[in-house]
């Protein structure tokens, strides 16, 4: 959004209609010095926020959020810059969401709400402080389970759901809002937060997502990743209503549809085949049918093993990458800095042509001291990652599992992930089922679920969970 300064207002002339000069000539130096300052300060803002916004892309999270507290603090000293800092503030309440840190997310969700409350007829700052409301009150839910609060976050969401509506598919995109998305955010939670699940709302919201389809907010996955979910939801619609043959005939689409993209993703619609398995594990055991559900519950096995050697694979090729555009960095910075230096040095030459080859080699070895420092740290805080992951599985009392490879699955991760998921992913590494975890765990089924679908949008779609 392009959006413009004005400088501060020039002082009320005298009642005789004229300033004096000095006054003109003050006004004129005052206007000179403010209005590059303003500017300056929303170019640094959206500089910091387009740091953040990568260093988030890239999974370090703790440097991007630091960014977006700069940014947003600069945005709030820029006039018409309040739907940028309200961005700020929603991307800081979602880190510390992420995280479970109710305690420091409570903070910019205060500022949040200050300029909701003035500026009520924004879309933007309404949208992102009741989603980042309802996100809070939902954790809040579930250490203290409430129809009240329950009633309550579910209302936040739909009204953050409706000023969502209130916005052009333009807006969407450019915001990198996914509609579809959210709307079939509230009905997996009639699905998951109602015992029996709210089938009528589930129903409303996926027939919602579903005309949200048709139009382009996205790109072709998006919409497809979107439809899987919302077919793969209207099954389980019917199989509540034991509508049996109505429920397998719609998981049929859903395993059409990931067949017919699994020539352009390959292996990375594992996950989506592994649900819809055990989707016909479960309709044929309602239906009386052990053969065809012991069938699927072997493909679904099958497909779990293929999975996991996918994912140790991936796992390895992520590290190498990762290291590999680190070494590319600090090549790309030794080399920025090697060229200041030899400007340095031409300047130099005819004044100190005896002292350039001590230079160089001091600097040198400055570079390689510090890339020693900076992989001795990374080793160790890899190391005590590791440690950690290993002493949370001797605390479950979880023997089975190989640690390396959960480390390996673990640093995946594009959020970070508390005790509560890691132990959560150790017990499912374990093979335990969710009614095991569940009794392990000492909460409901239910719970599990909904811990399992956090945990899953910590990491990228590609990846393959064991969940």
């Amino acid at each position: 959004m392009t959006t413009h300064f004005l400088p501060h207002p020039a002082p009320v002339p005298s009642s005789r209609g004229w300033a004096p000069p000095r006054l003109v000539a003050l006004t004129l130096c005052l206007l000179l010095i403010t209005w590059p300052a303003g500017a300056d300060t929303y170019s640094d803002a959206m500089r910091l926020k387009a740091q953040a916004e990568q260093e988030q892309a890239n999974g370090r999270l703790d440097v991007a959020l630091k960014k977006f507290i700069g940014a947003e603090q600069l945005f709030a000293q820029c006039r018409g810059a309040e739907t940028e800092q309200s961005l700020c503030l929603y991307y800081m309440c979602i880190s510390y969401f992420n995280q479970r840190d109710l305690n420091y997310m409570k903070k910019p969700m205060e500022r949040l709400a200050q300029l909701a409350q003035r500026w009520p007829a924004n879309k933007f700052i309404q949208y992102d402080y009741l989603s980042v409301l309802a996100a809070y009150e939902s954790c809040v839910y579930e250490e203290k389970p409430s129809k009240e609060l329950r009633k309550q976050f579910m209302a936040h969401f739909k009204q953050a759901v409706g000023w969502q509506t209130k916005m052009s598919v333009g807006e969407w995109k450019r915001r990198q809002i996914n509609p579809m998305f959210n709307l079939m955010n509230i009905a997996t939670l009639y699905d998951l937060r109602y015992d029996p699940p709210m089938v009528d709302s589930m129903q409303a919201y996926i027939n919602k997502a579903l005309e949200v389809d048709g139009l382009p907010w996205g790109d072709k996955d998006d919409h497809i990743e979107g439809r899987i979910s919302a077919y793969d939801l209207q099954a389980w619609v019917l199989l509540y209503q034991k509508r049996y043959h109505e429920a397998e005939a719609k998981e049929q689409e859903v395993m059409d549809m990931i067949e017919g993209v699994e020539k352009e993703r390959g292996n990375a619609v594992l996950t989506e085949k592994g649900e819809s398995y055990a989707f016909f594990v479960e309709l044929y055991k309602a239906m009386g049918k052990p053969e065809k559900a012991m069938e699927y519950l072997e493909l679904k096995n099958e497909n779990d093993r293929k999975r996991f050697d996918i994912e140790k694979n991936t796992a390895i090729r992520n590290i190498e990458a990762q290291y590999e555009s680190k070494r590319k960095d600090e090549r790309i910075a030794a080399l920025h800095q090697w060229n200041i230096g030899l400007t340095v040095v031409v300047v130099l030459l005819i004044l100190l042509l005896a002292g350039i080859t001590t230079t160089l080699i001091y600097r040198r070895r400055l570079r390689e001291q510090k890339l020693y420092e900076e992989a001795l740290a990374a080793e160790l805080e890899n190391s005590a990652r590791h440690s950690s992951l290993r002493l949370l599985a001797d605390q479950l009392g979880i023997r089975g599992i190989d640690i390396d490879e959960a480390h390996r699955l673990l640093g995946q991760a594009t959020k970070p992930l508390t005790v509560v998921d890691q132990k959560y992913i150790l017990c499912f590494l374990n093979g335990e089922d969710v009614r095991h975890i569940a009794r392990r765990f000492n909460v409901e089924p239910a719970s599990v679920y909904t811990v399992r679908y956090r945990i899953k949008k910590k990491f990228p779609n590609s990846t393959k969970l064991p969940l």
